[in-house]
């Protein structure tokens, strides 16, 4: 990952943190996770409440894209 992509991410996390908004994460890896950022680790980890898998650690380089979680009424 390069530099402006981690810092990127990294300012969306930190925004979302302070927002307490839900989120949901794409990982690098195809998964995908919901839930909140609840906290800083280290400058590079971030604590994450998945909704399914309970408290995580998020690591900066495996995100994709973190966006604002938007629930779909049917």
């Amino acid at each position: 990952m390069d530099k402006e992509k981690e810092q990127r991410i990294k300012g969306k996390l930190n925004y979302f943190l302070e927002s307490g908004l839900k989120v949901h994460v794409k990982r690098i890896d195809k998964q995908y996770w919901r839930g909140y950022v609840i906290g800083k680790a280290s400058d590079d980890i971030y604590n994450f409440a998945d909704d399914k898998l309970g408290n995580m650690l998020l690591f900066v380089l495996d995100v994709y894209d973190v966006v604002e979680f938007k629930e779909v009424s049917k």
